[in-house]
Order: structure tokens, then C-alpha cells, then sequence
């Protein structure tokens, strides 16, 4: 029965992080009544690519997940009719994941290998690829898959940094992995 009870938090907590609702932060407010003390994302930097498509920002709380912000930022478009996206996320380390990262650490790899592969595979994915890595000396995932049958990848890092997260993802159909690369690796806080 507890495993389902993880396995349960770790898939919601996959999608949440994985990808807004598209609420702005003024609509989450009139829905969730319930306000908690605001977290501060650190500052960091990345660079997404210059195209003649905008970076779209996103709030949103789930008031099934302590209430936590979400915050979100995309680049996506399509260049001869092959789409892409370049996204970034952030929420705060939830307390039900605190408690269990106590119980079993191993279970912070399983919870990474949620959030990426559930992120990817509302977008087709197949085939994936994990692999642990480290920013600095903050721990984290990688992954790598297929979509568009094939024909294109999504290659996302997932960071726990304290008391955050952080999930990066760039790819698309026939994108270069060059460009994904180059936007994943741009990332890192700022002192």
C-alpha cells in the first residue's frame, strides 16, 4: 500500500513540474484559497535560443501538492513545420518528498526518473535514456528519448538544489542536439 502512495505522489508530482495549466498567477489565486509562505526561487541564468518566438512565463498552485508555486518558462514554435520547445521549471522541494527522500534516498532517483519520463511521454516519448548527473555539488537526472516517431528527441536534467527543483528540457522534431545542449548546459545559479 505505501509503495502506491509513492508511486501515486511521484506521478502527480511529474506532471506538476512537468508542465503548467497555463494559469496565470492572479487566476490560481481566486481558485486556491489556501496561501502559504512564498518561496523564493533562486536566481539563476540560461540562455534560450533567439528566435522570432517569445519566452511564455506560467504560475500556477496546486493546493494537492502543499500549495506549492509552479513556475514555468517556454520557448516553443516550429521552423519548416518541425516544432520545438526549450522550457524551464521550478517549485520547491515538497515536504512529502523530504520525507520520503529520509525514508529511502534511492527513492529521489525513482522520483527524478518520474518527473522526466513523465514529462516526455505526454509528448510521445519512447525509448529513454537515464543517467544520473550533478550541478556543482547538487545531485540530479538526465534523460534522453524519442518522440515524433522517431524523428525527433526531448532530452531533459532534473536538479535538486536544497530545498528546489529544477527540470530543463529542450527538443523537438529534427532539432540538433547541438542547440539542446547548448541551452541545458547554459544553465546555473546565480552568486
Amino acid at each position: 500500500m505505501r509503495n502506491i502512495g509513492i508511486i501515486g505522489l511521484v506521478a502527480f508530482l511529474s506532471l506538476v513540474t512537468a508542465c503548467s495549466n497555463g494559469q496565470t498567477n492572479s487566476d490560481s489565486k481566486k481558485k486556491n484559497k489556501i496561501e502559504t509562505v512564498a518561496h523564493v526561487i533562486p536566481e539563476f541564468d540560461i540562455q534560450f535560443p533567439v528566435t522570432e518566438f517569445k519566452v511564455e512565463k506560467t504560475e500556477s498552485r496546486d493546493p494537492n501538492l502543499e500549495n506549492i508555486l509552479i513556475t514555468n518558462w517556454i520557448l516553443q514554435g516550429a521552423k519548416q513545420n518541425k516544432p520545438f520547445m526549450y522550457f524551464i521549471a521550478h517549485n520547491a522541494f515538497p515536504n512529502k518528498l523530504k520525507v520520503l527522500e529520509k525514508t529511502d534516498p534511492n527513492l529521489l532517483n525513482e522520483s527524478f526518473k518520474a518527473m522526466l519520463a513523465g514529462s516526455a511521454t505526454k509528448l510521445g516519448g519512447t525509448d529513454f535514456e537515464f543517467k544520473q548527473i550533478t550541478y556543482k555539488n547538487y545531485i540530479g537526472m538526465e534523460s534522453i528519448c524519442k518522440v515524433f516517431n522517431g524523428d525527433g528527441i526531448i532530452k531533459s536534467r532534473v536538479y535538486k538544489i536544497d530545498n528546489d527543483l529544477f527540470m530543463i528540457s529542450a527538443g523537438g522534431q529534427q532539432i540538433d542536439i547541438e542547440s539542446v545542449d547548448k541551452f541545458l548546459n547554459s544553465f546555473g545559479l546565480k552568486k
